[in-house]
């Protein structure tokens, strides 16, 4: 594994959009053979009634629940998100977790008993809903979107990998504000048995995703996931309701992305346009979501994604996560 640049390899997924309803929610799901799902996460942009806007994200494993952040998102993009639990100063749980149930509905909850009555955290997934509550800062339902699972599919070497993203409409509470609106769901990493799905091949690929949901006039949703890579890697899709779908990879997605350099170091991504499937997006940047992830130079920011000559959404909820920023890169 060690000897295989993935930056110059030929790497080609087989993506496809799925429906939620016919996937297994359960940590022995076998949709990519001889896989396992090692990570997941749960995450949410929301916008709540005060006019605030949050980024949440939980990750969870087999055996355990770790990695979080709830924290307020600024529409100044210099300035640094409001957290409201962060790891190590003001915490959820984080710890050994256990699954339970069977069939279609499966929920995880802490198993250290008394660090469950400090930090209450109550997950549950199935394929009509996922329920997510943790203490009183975190009460959301999110419903997957019909056709809205972006799957893909990476065999070959170094490494087989396989990687759902299942986008989701939101509702409920957060902070103890009640959610106006917002883009959600739960993204999934499959890798080999005994490997870490953070040191597999999806790990080593990503270095730019951007995802988005968008609400139309006349009620109907759009959505879109790309992730560009290394070595020419990409993936694309899109989905409008009443539309056919768009699917998208390497050579046929092109992603620029526009930076903003400062003179005492700092930097963000300012825009992006991503083209695709014959249409073309444009992505604004409106605030900063990076909170704890700045300190892994993780740039994180939200933004508005608008369809060049396609209807202007009434609402709109959209993401780009920097994981590397390289100039080498034929895209950005």
């Amino acid at each position: 594994m060690s000897n295989f640049d993935v930056a110059t390899a030929d790497i080609i997924a087989d993506v496809t959009l799925v429906d939620a309803s016919t996937q297994d929610h359960s940590t022995a799901d076998k949709q990519f053979p001889g896989l396992h799902n090692d990570l997941s996460f749960l995450w949410a942009m929301v916008d709540t009634e005060d006019g605030s806007r949050y980024e949440i994200v939980r990750s969870v494993s087999q055996s355990c629940a770790y990695d979080f952040t709830v924290h307020e998102c600024p529409a100044d993009i210099w300035e640094k998100p409001r957290g409201i639990r962060i790891p190590g100063e003001h915490d959820l749980y984080w710890g050994p977790a256990v699954w339970l149930g069977r069939g279609e509905r499966r929920r995880i909850t802490p198993a250290n008993f008394d660090m469950m009555l400090k930090h209450p955290m109550n997950i549950t997934l199935s394929p009509a809903k996922y329920s997510w509550q943790e203490e009183d800062v975190v009460d959301l339902e999110l419903t997957p979107l019909p056709g809205n699972v972006t799957r893909i599919d990476v065999p070959g070497d170094p490494d087989p990998v396989g990687y759902t993203s299942t986008g989701c409409s939101v509702a409920g509470t957060v902070d103890g504000k009640k959610v106006t609106g917002g883009y959600g769901g739960i993204d999934r990493m499959y890798c080999i048995p005994g490997l870490s799905a953070q040191l597999s091949k999806i790990a080593q690929l990503e270095h730019y995703w951007f995802v988005w949901g968008a609400i139309h006039e006349d009620g109907t949703w759009e959505t879109g996931n790309a992730m560009l890579g290394a070595g020419g890697y990409a993936t694309a899709t899109w989905h409008r309701q009443g539309f056919d779908p768009i699917i998208a990879t390497n050579a046929d997605v092109d992603i620029n992305v526009a930076w903003e350099d400062r003179d005492n170091g700092q930097s963000q991504p300012v825009s992006a346009t991503l083209a695709f499937g014959g249409r073309t997006f444009d992505f604004t940047t409106t605030h900063n979501a990076a909170a704890q992830a700045a300190s892994l130079g993780i740039k994180w920011v939200h933004g508005r994604v608008q369809e060049r000559g396609g209807p202007v959404p009434v609402q709109t909820w959209s993401t780009m996560e920097v994981i590397v920023r390289s100039v080498s890169m034929r895209r950005a």
